[in-house]
């Protein structure tokens, strides 16, 4: 189904015609704005410059026109490039706190690009084209700056040949997501768009425009149609990711690729709650990078900056600056390949936090679980203790125990601190770190020279009462490793003990690890960083104590 698009119709217009709105199944305030940087415009929020949603729409006109935002708010940040989608979420959610030229803006910016010749955000200029397949269809111009390579076509509809990929592209990542791991399918988007209107397509099928990006600095998003927990959306990609714009570190093929993996499993995060935590939000749609297509590893750039493996004592949950919620993603794909065996578990896990009710009786409700809630009761079905999958991935991160860390250079995890135990030093004095919730560190004691060949250490740890556990990792001469739990016992203590003789053992690694997901001021954000149900953990900064004792 092939057909022409013309530019014509009012944003707001578009947007009055959107999907109606599906009631929100618990009563609880809207998200926090997504964190971007602690700069001008947070500066403004804080002081109360800025409302919330004046402060979102300033964010989201970063993305378009960051020198007039400048102008305006002094020193503010480019937002990163993977951060379009939920500053888009989080403008639509204020939307209706807007009035006058401020809402006529927003309108604008989060309209689709074939309203028009609008004067802000991604908006086609001249007709468009588009092309649909089973399940998506993808727009196109011909000319200016948005036109993908118009030298090379398929005939006899002169498809270009970037489009017929960006085509086959998206039913691929749909045929994998949805029908293969069998996420729920992105929301119609009902009388928003005509089946021959401006927008064109069906409205059975999700909308993928292609746009010039690169100049914003962006590699594609995906913009509500809503604010509500659950919405229709439409999703934009960069017509050509040439390497002048976005580097070398891919092919353009593969960018194409990743950002539609990981965009398209926004719009599907849609149909269950796109009001979410970050973590679930980010983690799970850089996870799904890793899983549509597993041979292109741009997603361990996140793991670099801050995430579990660079920063094991930040909180796994932490949603914050740093792009934290992005390196997150190694936690679900540790649940896939070390506790469900496949995605499905990952799945289920956004099975209950599902929050869409199509059903107006109380007994259909959905669970709406929040993320953390939902990830420890996939768990305890399974006959599992969160801590103790906690202390499992902890453990795995350190190992770095993972199908592709090798071949993918997942970055080692940091120790906090080095013991070496000898006949001059047999025993070392209790220490004393604070670990805060979801996060772990990781020690090691080394055995000196003289330490004799059938000596053992003794390791004696006191544990806080909730969430704690320690995990040993006997690192052989040979570099073999073997892992063992230490059981929590009265009082607190947590005591064991391994061979230790120089020459035999190159160290032992005590990893301590608070898995605790006990939170409060749930639905209350307290400012950045923000942790699951955007509340506070009530066990952070717990002090764990640990001591080595060389048995000779």
């Amino acid at each position: 189904m092939r057909g022409l698009g013309l530019t014509a119709c009012l944003t707001a217009l578009l947007l009055a015609a959107a999907a109606p709105a599906l009631a929100q199944t618990k009563e609880r305030p809207l998200p926090p704005t997504a964190p971007v940087a602690d700069d001008a415009l947070s500066a403004a929020l804080e002081t109360g410059r800025l409302t919330e949603a004046e402060y979102a729409l300033e964010r989201a006109r970063s993305l378009f026109q960051l020198p007039r935002v400048r102008q305006a708010f002094g020193d503010v940040v480019r937002p990163p490039a993977h951060d379009a989608t939920l500053i888009l979420r989080d403008l639509a959610v204020r939307l209706q706190e807007l009035r006058g030229k401020d809402r006529s803006v927003a309108e604008a910016i989060l309209a689709r690009p074939t309203s028009g010749n609008v004067p802000i955000g991604h908006a086609y200029s001249t007709a468009s084209r588009f092309t649909c397949g089973s399940d998506t269809c993808i727009h196109w111009v011909e000319t200016t700056a948005d036109a993908p390579d118009m030298t090379v076509t398929i005939p006899p509809d002169d498809i270009p040949v970037w489009i017929d990929t960006v085509q086959s592209t998206w039913e691929d990542v749909w045929a994998q997501e949805i029908d293969q791991l069998l996420y729920r399918a992105p929301l119609d988007d009902g009388s928003s768009k005509q089946t021959d209107g401006p927008s064109g397509g069906d409205k059975r099928k999700l909308d993928v425009y292609v746009l010039d990006l690169g100049e914003d600095g962006l590699f594609g998003y995906c913009a509500p149609l809503t604010g509500d927990l659950t919405t229709a959306v439409y999703c934009v990609v960069d017509n050509d990711y040439t390497p002048l714009q976005y580097g070398q570190s891919q092919t353009p093929e593969a960018f194409l690729q990743v950002t539609s993996a990981h965009e398209f499993h926004h719009a599907s995060q849609a149909a269950y709650d796109f009001q979410e935590d970050y973590w679930l939000l980010e983690g799970t749609a850089a996870n799904m990078e890793e899983t549509v297509y597993p041979a292109i590893d741009d997603n361990v750039t996140f793991l670099n900056f801050w995430s579990p493996l660079s920063r094991p004592s930040s909180p796994l949950d932490r949603g914050g600056f740093g792009n934290s919620e992005y390196g997150s993603w190694i936690f679900w794909r540790f649940l896939q390949e070390k506790i469900g065996g496949d995605p499905a578990i990952v799945r289920e896990i956004w099975e209950r936090a599902d929050a869409y009710d199509p059903s107006p009786l109380p007994a259909d409700d959905p669970p709406d679980d929040y993320s953390l809630e939902a990830a420890r009761h996939e768990l305890t079905e399974r006959g599992l203790g969160f801590a103790d999958v906690f202390a499992s991935f902890a453990t795995t991160n350190r190992l770095l125990d993972y199908a592709d860390a090798e071949d993918a250079g997942y970055p080692s995890v940091p120790l906090t601190k080095t013991f070496k135990v000898g006949q001059q030093n047999p025993v070392r004095r209790w220490r004393s770190w604070k670990i805060s919730h979801l996060a772990a560190r990781v020690f090691s004691f080394k055995p000196g020279r003289q330490v004799p060949a059938d000596a053992r250490l003794r390791v004696a740890t006191r544990l806080p009462a909730h969430g704690a556990v320690v995990t040993l990792i006997v690192v052989e001469a040979d570099g073999s490793t073997a892992t063992r739990r230490l059981e929590r016992g009265d009082k607190g203590y947590a005591r064991g003990s391994a061979r230790f003789g120089h020459g035999v053992v190159k160290r032992i690694e005590v990893v301590l690890s608070n898995g605790s997901t006990r939170m409060r001021s749930c639905w209350t954000f307290l400012g950045p960083p923000s942790y699951s149900c955007f509340g506070r953990s009530r066990d952070d900064h717990r002090v764990f104590e640990l001591r080595g004792k060389l048995i000779p």
